[in-house]
């Protein structure tokens, strides 16, 4: 639903952009719901990128703890099966309880189906990944930029 799609556009974008330290997965979490627990039970850090309704302007982001997410069943603004709140909840009965970081973006568009980006998003999609860069160096990952990286756009086709 167009901008739901805010955190595999910046994972794409990143992946193309930086080379990541061999102990750092990106994982395009789409709608996989709890099939993600699968790939994400060994992470001892997660830092999430998703749409987020802040009551903010579009593109605009939101930084916050895991712990800080309301528990239990959520009302759901996407496709995904379950939220990010269950997962992680559901990850705590398995005895997987890592340190999550979620930066929210604001969408403007979740109710037209599409895969592209809204302009506004788009447009934000440049700070959403400097601020991903940001906050992984605060937990101390150093990424490089790659040495012939190109700029990640949606095409119009």
């Amino acid at each position: 639903m167009q901008d739901d799609g805010i955190g595999v556009w910046a994972v794409r974008a990143l992946a193309e952009q930086y080379i990541f330290p061999s102990d750092v997965r990106l994982i395009e979490g789409g709608v996989l719901g709890l099939r993600l627990l699968n790939d994400l039970r060994t992470a001892g850090q997660l830092l999430i990128i998703d749409a987020m309704n802040g009551d903010g302007e579009p593109g605009e982001l939101f930084r916050l703890d895991a712990d800080r997410l309301p528990k239990g069943r959520s009302s759901l603004m996407s496709l995904h099966e379950v939220g990010l709140s269950e997962i992680l909840s559901v990850g705590e009965l398995i005895g997987w309880c890592p340190r999550a970081r979620i930066l929210g973006v604001q969408p403007l568009e979740l109710r037209t189906p599409g895969l592209e980006l809204t302009p506004a998003l788009q447009a934000a999609l440049p700070r959403i990944v400097c601020a991903v860069r940001e906050e992984l160096a605060h937990l101390g990952v150093q990424i490089k930029k790659q040495q012939y990286a190109v700029s990640y756009e949606q095409s119009s086709a």
